[in-house]
């Protein structure tokens, strides 16, 4: 997957369905799962001001449902895992554990 159309497809699409869900992203990045490697998958880097006031799991659930309802196959498959950021400096979560789930899940419907 092409680093700039999983930029786009993250900042548009995946921010607006967030937003109209009433979880606005403040900002969304990206880096190599494995440092150098362009041709590996992504680690989606959000931050969002709200997940203050949840733990991990709903924040994850959250941003992992929509993720699945505003992206297509080749976009989810290109992300390694999500870090959630409550503000510039702090981890709130990762989701390794999640997304995995969530990929064994899809897969077994496909």
């Amino acid at each position: 997957m092409d680093r700039k159309e999983l930029e786009n497809k993250l900042n548009s699409d995946f921010k607006l369905g967030c937003s109209i869900k009433g979880y606005p992203i403040d900002d969304i990045c990206l880096e190599e799962a494995y440092a150098g490697d362009i041709a590996t998958s992504f680690i989606v880097n959000v931050l969002a001001s709200w997940v203050k006031d949840m733990d991990c799991s709903a924040a994850l659930d959250v941003l992992i449902d929509v993720l699945w309802e505003t992206t297509e196959f080749q976009h989810r498959a290109a992300i390694f895992s999500i870090n959630v950021f409550a503000d510039e400096k702090t981890l709130h979560c990762q989701s390794i554990e999640h997304i995995n789930a969530y990929k064994l899940e899809t897969n077994a419907k496909v």
